[in-house]
């Protein structure tokens, strides 16, 4: 499962906040990927998917979460 968080370069407090969950939980999953993506530095990909706050979350290329998801959320998403 790839994981990837889109995130403001700084001063984005929701963004850590997001970062920080996910580091946080997905030690406890086996074969998952986390990339950070700067939204600077992947304009289009923003654009595709039509998502323009951060953070927001993209699980296997679809957007799971557009805000700091709750953890439980995050697990169930997860988890399948």
């Amino acid at each position: 499962m790839l994981i990837e968080i889109f995130i403001a370069p700084e001063g984005c407090p929701s963004c850590g906040k997001a970062q920080r969950l996910i580091q946080q939980i997905v030690s406890d999953y086996a074969d998952i990927e986390v990339r950070e993506v700067h939204i600077t530095e992947a304009p289009d990909r923003v654009v595709a998917y039509g998502v323009f706050s951060t953070p927001f979350i993209v699980i296997d290329g679809e957007v799971a979460f557009v805000g700091v998801p709750r953890e439980r959320d995050l697990r169930a998403r997860i988890s399948g």
